[in-house]
């Protein structure tokens, strides 16, 4: 599912971008659409889910908060997301792009440009995205790297720990770890790597995720210090 927010204080264009949205991306991808009416309640939202987005169409001129500090926050936090600018004058395009936005969008032409934009987006994400192929009960999986949270070993299985589900599958982690090294994941104990986007803080001898800690273990206490500081 594609996470899609809009954060825009104008009712009238956040209808034409929904619109866009649902016209464009129906056949294409499944999608969960959410709407901010300016920069400071959206940056309330992320403080406190901040995974929750994964493409965000932000206005500029915005109070109390404008777009361009709301991605200068973004950014500073280092939160995994795209932003598509969405405004009414080119006056900080310059200065969008400084804050690696994906596409920057005149209202005047939304309803033309976005469609194009929006496919795309979701092509170049289809074709980009890192899949790992794993036989568990009998069936194939087909799991996102970028929704691992963690892979954890248990016996013979390893488990791959998703935000809603876990998936188990014969393997040894050592079978996978060079792999998953390369797709941000980080190994953190003989029994858990950890992917470094779901990690929010690094302790001695524990790291911690969104709802949980996962030990570190002596071995790997170094090399997790200096791939997740």
């Amino acid at each position: 599912m594609l996470r899609i927010a809009i954060c825009d204080d104008d009712s009238t264009d956040v209808k034409i971008i929904h619109d866009c949205l649902s016209a464009t991306l129906f056949d294409v991808e499944d999608i969960q659409v959410s709407s901010y009416p300016n920069g400071k309640e959206l940056i309330n939202h992320l403080q406190e889910d901040p995974e929750g987005i994964d493409l965000l169409l932000l206005d500029i001129g915005m109070t109390p908060v404008d777009g361009m500090e709301a991605a200068g926050y973004i950014r500073d936090q280092k939160l995994d997301m795209d932003i598509i600018f969405i405004t009414k004058s080119t006056e900080y395009v310059y200065q969008g792009y400084q804050y690696r936005a994906y596409a920057y969008i005149l209202k005047d032409h939304l309803k033309m440009n976005l469609p194009e934009v929006l496919v795309r987006y979701v092509e170049e994400l289809i074709h980009s995205e890192a899949y790992m192929n794993v036989s568990a009960s009998g069936e194939m999986h087909r799991v996102p790297m970028s929704a691992i949270r963690y892979v954890e070993s248990s016996g013979r299985k390893l488990i791959l720990h998703l935000a809603d589900e876990e998936i188990s599958f014969y393997s040894k982690m050592s079978d996978i770890e060079d792999e998953m090294g390369r797709q941000g994941f980080v190994r953190i104990h003989q029994s858990y790597m950890v992917s470094k986007k779901y990690v929010r803080k690094l302790r001695k001898d524990a790291v911690v995720l969104e709802d949980m800690e996962l030990p570190v273990s002596r071995r790997y206490a170094e090399q997790a210090k200096q791939m997740l500081s």
